[in-house]
C-alpha cells in the first residue's frame, strides 16, 4: 500500500476546499497505512514516555488507532469549555500528543495546547490525517507555541500551496527541467514565484497545474495536491 490511498479513499468537493475522510476511516488497513505513515516521520524521535494522545471531543477514531500504535490510551479534549474526558490519571509534567482529522486555521488545536500547557502537561507534537496547506494552521501554530514540541507538527497527506512553500515545477516542456521556486503569491489558478531575471528577482508567474511538489523548509518534498 502506498500514500496513493489517499487520492482513492480522500473525496474532494467545494472546489477541494471541503475533504471528506470518511472512506479512510472506515477502511482498517488504510488507517494502519496511515498511523504508520505518521509514526515513521517521527522515527527515533518519538518518546517512550508519551502517556496519551489528546484529540477534539468527537474526532476519536483516527486518535484511538494511533493510541493503539503506541500502547497507550485517548483523551478527549474541548478547550473552549475546559472539559477533558478521562483524564483522571494525567498528572502535570506528563507528555502528550495532540491528534485530529485535519488542520485548517489551526485555533481549535492551539486551544488545545493552550489548555493543556496551563495544566502542567508537556505537549511533545501535533498530529494530523489532513493538512490545508492555504489556510496556514502550520505557521499559526508554530507562531504561538511558546515551548519546544520535540515532535513538531506532523501530517499525512497535505493538499494546496501557500506564500513561504517551496516548490518544484515540471518546466521540461520547455528545456528546464525540474525547478524550484520560493512561492510569493497565490490566487486561484496560479502561484507567483521569486524568479532571477537580470541582476534582481521579479516575480513570475506559473499555473499550479504545473506544480509536481511541495515542501515548507526544502528539506522534505510532498506530492502536491490541489
Amino acid at each position: 500500500m502506498t500514500d496513493e490511498i489517499y487520492d482513492e479513499l480522500i473525496t474532494s468537493s467545494f472546489d477541494g476546499t471541503y475533504k471528506d475522510i470518511s472512506k479512510l476511516l472506515e477502511n482498517e488497513e488504510a488507517l494502519n497505512y496511515t498511523v504508520d505513515d505518521i509514526v515513521n516521520q517521527w522515527g527515533e524521535r518519538i518518546d517512550s514516555n508519551i502517556k496519551r494522545i489528546v484529540c477534539p471531543v468527537d474526532d476519536k477514531v483516527f486518535a484511538a488507532a494511533l493510541a493503539k500504535r503506541l500502547g497507550i490510551k485517548v483523551t478527549e479534549c474541548s478547550p473552549y469549555e475546559g472539559i477533558m474526558i478521562d483524564a483522571e490519571d494525567l498528572k502535570p509534567g506528563d507528555k502528550v500528543i495532540i491528534a485530529g482529522s485535519a488542520i485548517c486555521g489551526g485555533s481549535l488545536y492551539f486551544s488545545m495546547y493552550s489548555l493543556l500547557e496551563d495544566m502542567g502537561y508537556v505537549v511533545e507534537g501535533f498530529a494530523f490525517i489532513v493538512e490545508k496547506v492555504w489556510h496556514r494552521g502550520r505557521y499559526k501554530l508554530i507562531d504561538s507555541i511558546t515551548t519546544t514540541c520535540k515532535l513538531g507538527i506532523v501530517t499525512a497527506v497535505k493538499y494546496g500551496v501557500t506564500v513561504g512553500n517551496f516548490v518544484r515545477f515540471d518546466c521540461r516542456h520547455n528545456g528546464l527541467g525540474i525547478r524550484e521556486f520560493r512561492v510569493l503569491s497565490v490566487q486561484d489558478k496560479e502561484i507567483g514565484v521569486k524568479w532571477l531575471d537580470g541582476p534582481r528577482p521579479v516575480e513570475k508567474k506559473f499555473p499550479k497545474e504545473r506544480i509536481i511538489a511541495i515542501s515548507f523548509n526544502k528539506l522534505n518534498w510532498f506530492k502536491y495536491r490541489p
